[in-house]
C-alpha cells in the first residue's frame, strides 16, 4: 500500500545531530518530520564529551541545566607515557575562558538524546521509529522520498531533506555523494565499567608501548569509559568481553583495576572520511553523514551539533519565506572547512600518540612532555588550547555572511559572539550577552551613546520591519560595562551596531548607527524578503 503525504522538512536520523536539528527548527516555528530506522532511542552511552560550544547551544534552547545535572564536569587531563607521567592540562587555571562552561562535560550520549527527545515530544514533534528511507529523487523544486514503516511503503513529497543518519548514511548514498577517506591501523574498543570505590574525576591517557588507553569518568557513582587499542591477539575476534582487555588495562594502570561490572563493550575501526558535498539541490548532510574522524578530542558529536545549529536558522528562514534559498549555500561554505580542520587535528593527534613506529616512542614522550609543560605554564596558553578543543575559536570571517564595516580588530564579523557579563541598564539586572541571544531570531546590539529619540526610531523600525525576527538591545556606556566596550573597541562617546545571527555568530558590525545599513545587509547579504512573509508554495 502506498501513502502520499507532504512535509516541509524531513530529517533522517535521530542521533544528536538530527535531534538538535529538529529542536532548532521548532525554535524557529518550523515543524519538521524526523525518522529513524532504529526500534527506539539508543540505550548506549557512545559519545560522552560535550564541549563548551555545544553546551552554549543547549543553554540557548533552555536545556543546558538538564544536561549539566547528568554526568560530570572535568577540568584536568593527565597523560602518562611508557615509563613516567608526561604532564597534565588543568583548565581550572584559566582566568578568562570566554564561556559559561570552562570544562569538558562528560555525559552519555543516551542522556543527551533523551533530553532532546523529551523537548521534541513536548513540542508534539515525535520521532517516527522503525522507518527507513529507501529512495530519494529530487529537482530544484522538491524531493520525493519513499519510506518503509511496518512493511508499508509511504511516498512523501518534501521541500527539504536532512541526512543526519550517520557514517553509513542512506541519504548520502542515494544522493551519490562520494565519502572519501582512509582507515587507521588497528582495532579499538569502547567499554563502560563500574569501578569499586573510584572517586577520581580527572581524565587519564596512558601511552604504553604499542598501545593506548583513555579513561574518562562520566558518573559520580564510579562509572568510567575506557577506550583503547585492542591487543593484536584479539584484533580479529568479533565478540569481545572485558576479560579479553583486562590484562591491557591493568598493565596500563600498573595495578589490577577493581572493575565490578562492564555494562557495555564494543569494538570499532578508526577512520577519517569527508563528504565531497554537504548539500545537493534540496538535500543536506550533517554530522557523521558528512564527516567522521578519530574520537580523540571528542570532536565528532560536537561538530554535528553545530552543523545543525548553523543550518537550522537558514533553512527555517527559507521555509518561512523570509529568506531566499541562496543563503543555504553558505552552510557548506561555513561548515565544510570546520570539518576539514577537525579531521586534520584528530589526524595529527592520532599520528603523534598512536600512529608512529615503536622506535619513535621515546621521541613522542619527549615531545608530549615538552608540549604539555609549555601549555601549562600560562593561563593564556591553556585558554587558547581549551578554546580550540571546545570549538569556541571557530569563525566564519572569510565567508559571504560576514560583513565588517568597523575599525575594531579584536572582534570581527564572522566571530562567535563572546560570552561577557553585562549590566542591563533597562532591566537593572546582571546578565550576559549569550542570555540576550536566547530569543529566536537576530539580535541587534547597539553600543554607545544614542539619544532617546534615535532609540525610539530604532525600536519602531524593528517592530515594523522585523516584528518577530529581530530583537533590539541597547547598552550605553557605564563603568559596569566597560569590559564590553573594551572588547568591541568602543570609546565611551562612540557608537557601534552589532548584528548577531541566530546561531550566536556576528553577521555585521558597523561604527555608524543607521537603520538603512541593517536593511541593506539583510536584503543583499542575507537574502531577506521584505515583501514575502508567507511560506513558499510546495
Amino acid at each position: 500500500m502506498e501513502i502520499r503525504k507532504h512535509t516541509d522538512v524531513l530529517i533522517v536520523g535521530a542521533g544528536p545531530s538530527g535531534l538538535m536539528m529538529a529542536a532548532q527548527m521548532l525554535r524557529f516555528g518550523i515543524q519538521p518530520m524526523i525518522i529513524d530506522a532504529k526500534r527506539g532511542p539508543d540505550r548506549k552511552s557512545k559519545a560522552i564529551a560535550v564541549h563548551a560550544r555545544s553546551l552554549e547551544l543547549f543553554r540557548q534552547i533552555g536545556l543546558a541545566d538538564k544536561l549539566l545535572a547528568r554526568g560530570l564536569h572535568c577540568y584536568v587531563a593527565r597523560v602518562k607515557g611508557r615509563k613516567y607521567m608526561l604532564g597534565k592540562v588543568d583548565f581550572s587555571q584559566i582566568k578568562a575562558s570566554g564561556t559559561a562552561f570552562p570544562f569538558i562535560h562528560l555525559v552519555g550520549q543516551d542522556n543527551t538524546e533523551k533530553i532532546l527527545i523529551d523537548r521534541l515530544t513536548k513540542e508534539t514533534c515525535p520521532v517516527i521509529w522503525e522507518t527507513r528511507l529507501i529512495s530519494l529523487r529530487q529537482d530544484d523544486k522538491k524531493a520525493i522520498v519513499e519510506l518503509i514503516h511496518n512493511d508499508t511503503i509511504q511516498k512523501w513529497m518534501c521541500k527539504w531533506v536532512i541526512g543526519a543518519d550517520g557514517a553509513d548514511s542512506d541519504v548520502r548514498k542515494l544522493l551519490g555523494i562520494p565519502f572519501e577517506g582512509k582507515k587507521y591501523r588497528g582495532r579499538f574498543f569502547f567499554a563502560d565499567v563500574q569501578v569499586k570505590g573510584a572517586q577520581n574525576h580527572n581524565i587519564h591517557f596512558f601511552l604504553p608501548k604499542k598501545s593506548f588507553l583513555g579513561v574518562l569518568p562520566f558518573s559520580i557513582k564510579g562509572r568510567y569509559r575506557l577506550v583503547g587499542l585492542l591487543p593484536d591477539e584479539w584484533s580479529e575476534k568479533q565478540d569481545i568481553q572485558y576479560a579479553d582487555i583486562k590484562a591491557t588495562i591493568d598493565k596500563a594502570f600498573g595495578f589490577e583495576l577493581p572493575v565490578s561490572q562492564c555494562s557495555w563493550i564494543s569494538t570499532f575501526i578508526l577512520q577519517r572520511r569527508l563528504a565531497e558535498q554537504f548539500m545537493r539541490q534540496r538535500s543536506f548532510l550533517i554530522g557523521d553523514a558528512a564527516h567522521v574522524h578519530s574520537p580523540v578530542g571528542g570532536q565528532g558529536m560536537n561538530t554535528g551539533l553545530q552543523d545543525a545549529a548553523n543550518l537550522a536558522w537558514k533553512l527555517a528562514g527559507v521555509v518561512s519565506g523570509r529568506m531566499k534559498p541562496q543563503v543555504l549555500q553558505t552552510y557548506q561554505q561555513e561548515r565544510k572547512p570546520v570539518a576539514e580542520q577537525a579531521i586534520r587535528l584528530s589526524d595529527r593527534v592520532f599520528s603523534l600518540t598512536i600512529g608512529m613506529g615503536s622506535w619513535l616512542y621515546p621521541v613522542r614522550d619527549f615531545l608530549l612532555a615538552k608540549g604539555l609543560n609549555y601549555m601549562g605554564k600560562t593561563p593564556q596558553r591553556l585558554g587558547n588550547m581549551f578554546s580550540k578543543m571546545a570549538q569556541l575559536s571557530i569563525n566564519y570571517r572569510q565567508t559571504a555572511l560576514a560583513v565588517h564595516h568597523a575599525t575594531n580588530r579584536k572582534i570581527r564579523a564572522g566571530d562567535r559572539v563572546p560570552f561577557m557579563h553585562v549590566y542591563d541598564e533597562k532591566a537593572k539586572i546582571e546578565t550576559d550577552l549569550h542570555r540576550w541571544c536566547e530569543k529566536a531570531g537576530f539580535i541587534l546590539l547597539l553600543l554607545g551613546t544614542i539619544s532617546p529619540h534615535h532609540l525610539r526610531i530604532f525600536a519602531q523600525w524593528v517592530r515594523q520591519k522585523y516584528p518577530r525576527e529581530m530583537h533590539l538591545y541597547y547598552l550605553p556606556y557605564s563603568p559596569r560595562n566597560h569590559q564590553v566596550f573594551d572588547a568591541f573597541e568602543v570609546k565611551p562617546q562612540g557608537t557601534k551596531i552589532v548584528l548577531i545571527r541566530p546561531d550566536m555568530y556576528i553577521g555585521y558590525i558597523n561604527d555608524m548607527v543607521n537603520v538603512s545599513l541593517i536593511d541593506t545587509y539583510m536584503e543583499e547579504v542575507m537574502g531577506w524578503n521584505f515583501f514575502r512573509h508567507l511560506p513558499e508554495k510546495p
